[in-house]
């Protein structure tokens, strides 16, 4: 049942921080993240049901859809700072569209309405080309699928922001703990059908979640106006390593590596570029405000989840 708090929003300190997306996976980090680092966060959030993870997190819930300027305005009034990281499950379909570019719109200008200065737009680094060297934050950009929505949330975002609220974005790599993607490579690894893009030597960076979260609050606090910063470790890893040591931990062999051909045909020509992508990214511009990663390599962090997850 919800407490009268998670029906209204009462006045808030200026300290306070507003969270779109508070039960999601990277919200309920950041909203623990923002509380360890004694902010006061304020989680947005659309079902009744999560206001207690928010609570356990570290946050003070609030019911209210992300679209809804009203409700975001009664939900962020005293905040100083707001973070979107609002989105719905599926892929680029209508409704995760809407979330993430209207609630994009919407987060911008109640920013404006209640007087918080920053908005900080969580993205993902799949909008950025593939490539032979090592991405940083301003390389060439080529979104496909999902990331096509991504950027759109970063320009809805820079687009509608009145003047007086800065907009940060952050672009967190490959983010794993448990849930999100990472269960979806462990339950298909154990099922032998998880596709390996050949030759499986193109490499991602990766970031371990409460790293992820960190990165949030570091851009929100430190971060300069309309940069972009990616969020990543320090070690990108061979996708075909990636995959190996989690077939190692469940006792299963290494998935068959497939041809860009069979890739395509499994996956679809979008997720198919992004499997098999070049990604390894530098952190540099993510380290220069003062964070840096607690598990800055995937083949000591991933093994560790894992053996929790067991």
């Amino acid at each position: 049942m919800l407490s009268p708090r998670d029906r209204a929003a009462p006045p808030r300190s200026a300290a306070g921080t507003l969270v779109a997306g508070a039960h999601g996976f990277l919200g309920l980090a950041i909203v623990a993240a923002l509380a360890e680092a004694g902010g006061a966060p304020i989680g947005l959030i659309r079902h009744p049901d999560h206001a207690e993870a928010v609570r356990r997190a570290g946050g003070d819930p609030i019911v209210g859809d992300v679209r809804d300027r009203a409700a975001v305005v009664r939900a962020a009034r005293g905040c100083r700072g707001i973070v979107h990281v609002a989105s719905a499950a599926g892929g680029p379909d209508a409704e995760a569209r809407r979330i993430r570019i209207d609630g994009a719109r919407t987060l911008a200008r109640a920013a404006g309405e209640v007087g918080a200065s920053r908005l900080v737009v969580g993205s993902g680094y799949w909008v950025y080309a593939s490539t032979t060297t090592i991405l940083h934050d301003d390389s060439p950009l080529e979104p496909r699928g999902e990331s096509r929505v991504n950027l759109d949330t970063e320009e809805a975002a820079f687009e509608a922001a009145p003047p007086g609220v800065e907009v940060l974005v952050v672009r967190p790599g490959m983010v794993y703990g448990d849930g999100s993607w990472f269960h979806g490579m462990v339950d298909a690894i154990r099922g032998e059908g998880y596709p390996l893009p050949y030759p499986g030597t193109n490499r991602w960076s990766l970031i371990e979640r409460s790293d992820a979260a960190r990165a949030f609050v570091a851009v929100l606090e430190r971060g300069r106006p309309r940069d972009a910063y990616l969020a990543v470790d320090d070690a990108p890893i061979e996708v075909g390593e990636l995959v190996g040591l989690v077939a190692r931990h469940l006792g299963r062999p290494l998935p068959a590596a497939l041809s860009p051909e069979r890739l395509r045909d499994a996956v679809g020509p979008d997720v198919a570029y992004h499997l098999a992508a070049n990604r390894p990214a530098s952190n540099a511009r993510l380290r220069a405000l003062g964070w840096a990663p607690t598990t800055p390599d995937p083949r000591v962090g991933v093994p560790r989840l894992l053996g929790t997850l067991a």
